[in-house]
């Protein structure tokens, strides 16, 4: 991938919300960038400042654009009302746009092909996920630069009382908050007041232009760029987009917006690469895909290196994919043998089940797709009906087959039949029910598809 990545779109999947009391919300909305920046970094700062309304009027510990919430249960996230991609408990998203009314909230989600988009989930199925001190910073400074001011004060404030960032985060705080207080100062109505405090508003932006240039040399990319921007934003609510005239007795320099100390032109392309990164490995872990995970962290970490989330990522998945490089090892030793062909299976999807895209899982599967289709969802046959034993009318259970096949892979692939009993499956199958959109006759259907098939594998004669 190139290192100047960018989005051209963000879609969104209700085309109800196009227009309305937070403005206009379009299906897609093509973002104009002087330099690649990722489109995360601009979300809030487009489309959804229409829609600051109802974050300010929203209740104390709501959900609010630019939070950070997980599933309090497994989910299906919506787009253009059909189903996007099954999520898991505990997977964390950004909230673009809550809407409470209808019952869903707005989360952005990066689908295979490197889209944007503004999928749904359930309100109810969310939580705000738990504090963190390194995305509190994170994402204190985009509010910062988001012109989010009381947002950026108080995730900045709460990363600072974390003991792994204080040392970090404690500084950059201080200075934040010293630099929006001169603000207040400096745009008071009492001109001579306001004229009075601009050289230590000047200071502080100076103080603003100074850490970002020491987060950056630290290897803290993605932290200096917001800030840098921020402080422009915050000079010209004072000064405009250009150097205003001098206070009565004070020099031009020292009313003149410093200038910033760094190339932004090459920062805006490392951190549009290693927030796509960061976003990316995220959202694959959650879903299992290790491999992909692992190739968006080191895109990531090859131009910041010092990225803690990509770091702490790193590390807390290299477990996880030695297991299934384990299961790996262990199933492809087990088809060699005669008879072992089950245990394979048994290995290979417990190993899928850890990383759903590992190469050698995935090139073992497809070695053995006959065997493993067998196994997962048997055809309904001559052979089939004499081993199930069930007196399930055979066009019921080709139903059920055909059901199981089609709309319980819209979200996941399909476990080993023998994997659960009846009992279990039939917890199962109600509990994704809802989100394959199935009523209870075709429940019934699958569930006695699944019956038949547990009895065949039962019997040694799927």
């Amino acid at each position: 991938m190139p290192a100047a990545f960018s989005f051209r779109s963000y879609e969104t999947g209700d085309r109800k919300a196009k227009t309305g009391k937070f403005g206009r919300f379009s299906d897609e909305i093509f973002f104009s960038f002087r330099s690649p920046v990722f489109a995360f970094r601009s979300l809030l700062a487009c489309g959804l400042s229409a829609i600051a309304p109802l974050a300010a009027s929203a209740a104390v510990g709501a959900i609010a654009p630019g939070d950070s919430v997980r599933l309090t249960r497994s989910e299906t996230l919506l787009f253009k009302g059909q189903n996007l991609v099954g999520a898991p408990k505990g997977q964390e998203f950004v909230v673009l746009k809550p809407e409470f009314a209808q019952g869903v909230v707005y989360v952005s989600f990066i689908k295979e092909d490197g889209t944007l988009v503004a999928a749904t989930l359930p309100a109810d199925a969310l939580e705000s996920a738990p504090a963190n001190g390194w995305t509190d910073l994170l994402q204190g400074l985009q509010a910062f630069r988001e012109q989010r001011y009381e947002d950026a004060r108080r995730l900045l404030v709460r990363a600072s009382e974390d003991a792994q960032y204080r040392s970090l985060a404690g500084p950059v705080a201080g200075r934040v908050n010293g630099a929006l207080g001169a603000w207040m100062s400096a745009r008071s109505t009492d001109p001579g007041r306001a004229a009075a405090a601009r050289p230590a508003f000047l200071t502080t932006m100076q103080s603003l232009r100074q850490t970002a240039e020491q987060l950056n040399k630290l290897g803290y990319s993605c932290l200096a760029l917001p800030l840098d921007e921020g402080a422009d934003r915050l000079g010209a609510l004072i000064f405009g987009n250009s150097p205003a005239p001098p206070a009565q007795g004070a020099s031009p320099a020292a009313s003149a917006m410093p200038p910033s100390k760094l190339d932004r032109e090459d920062l805006a392309k490392r951190v549009a690469v290693s927030d796509r990164a960061a976003a990316r490995s995220r959202q694959a872990v959650a879903l299992h895909r290790l491999y992909e995970a692992s190739k968006c962290i080191e895109e990531g970490l090859a131009v910041e290196p010092g990225r803690p989330d990509l770091k702490a990522l790193k590390a807390s998945i290299k477990k996880d994919y030695d297991e299934a490089e384990g299961h790996y090892q262990d199933a492809n030793s087990m088809r060699r043998h005669v008879g072992g062909a089950v245990h394979a299976l048994t290995a290979l999807e417990m190993g899928l089940k850890v990383c759903a895209d590992h190469p050698g899982l995935r090139e073992l599967k497809k070695d053995m797709q006959e065997a493993f289709e067998e196994r997962t969802s048997p055809p309904v046959t001559a052979a089939f009906l004499a081993a199930a034993k069930v007196p399930t009318p055979a066009a019921a259970l080709t139903e059920g087959h055909k059901l199981y096949t089609s709309r319980c892979t819209e979200c996941h692939d399909l476990d080993l039949v023998d994997s659960r009993s009846n009992s279990g499956w039939q917890k199962i199958v109600g509990s994704m029910s809802r989100r394959a959109h199935l009523n209870d006759e075709q429940q019934a259907r699958i569930l006695e598809y699944l019956a038949a098939a547990v009895n065949t594998m039962d019997s040694g004669k799927p």
